[in-house]
């Protein structure tokens, strides 16, 4: 009997049937009602979270999306990155076209699982631990010196305070990495989602100038991120 194909063996097939680098426009396509929106307009803020999962919800059962594709988007969210691509293969070995959709969450979870730790990073990570193993009571009566919140950056791995990607504004430093100073550090699956950083690149919402290249390097884009800028 022939053994299912793994996971890599499916996206390496998957990679020679279709075209993995996507054509991004200044448009995008409601998946809901077919009609065509401007990227960076209200519209598009509004409806992307949307739009992610009508696509997804296409391809697989609601069982599978309930039970695997939510548990590994909320992981994801709160920066479980281990966790969360656990349950990304998982789906993708379920249905491999899904693939196209989450592999931007693959992508960031590998590079930060990859990066190394370091001496603070590992220090956080012990404060945290002795707090937890406190008594519940001690925890709530000196809940003031629990550790603040830290989670992983997406783009440099290393623990920045957590600061909600729609609080602040990154190219202000109202919502960047306290490490490597990129704008909106803490992983969402909304923002990172293909339509997400499309919706970033085309508004200018960050300041540096690698998210506009690995986009570029990532994508097929026509007009490229000035196109706002030159019609105004």
């Amino acid at each position: 009997m022939m053994k299912s194909k793994t996971y890599s063996e499916k996206i390496k097939k998957l990679k020679k049937e279709v075209n993995i680098k996507i054509k991004i426009t200044h448009e995008f396509k409601d998946p809901g009602n077919g009609s065509i929106g401007t990227r960076t307009t209200s519209k598009d803020f509004e409806s992307l979270p949307r739009r992610i999962f009508i696509r997804i919800g296409k391809l697989i059962t609601r069982e599978d999306f309930e039970k695997i594709l939510l548990p590994g988007v909320n992981a994801y969210n709160y920066g479980k990155y281990e966790e969360a691509i656990k349950f990304f293969k998982d789906i993708i070995n379920i249905c491999p076209k899904v693939e196209e959709e989450i592999h931007p969450y693959i992508e960031i979870c590998n590079r930060v699982i990859a990066t190394k730790k370091n001496e603070e990073d590992i220090a956080y990570e012990e404060s945290v631990s002795k707090w937890l193993k406190k008594p519940i009571i001690i925890q709530k009566l000196f809940k003031g010196s629990a550790p603040i919140f830290k989670i992983r950056c997406k783009y440099c791995g290393h623990y920045t305070p957590c600061i909600d990607p729609m609080s602040g504004v990154a190219y202000l430093g109202l919502n960047n990495c306290e490490i490597c100073g990129r704008g909106y550090p803490v992983p969402d699956h909304a923002w990172d989602s293909i339509d997400g950083q499309a919706y970033i690149y085309y508004r200018h919402s960050v300041t540096e100038e690698e998210f506009y290249k690995e986009f570029e390097d990532k994508y097929e884009v026509n007009p490229d991120h000035t196109y706002f800028l030159k019609s105004k």
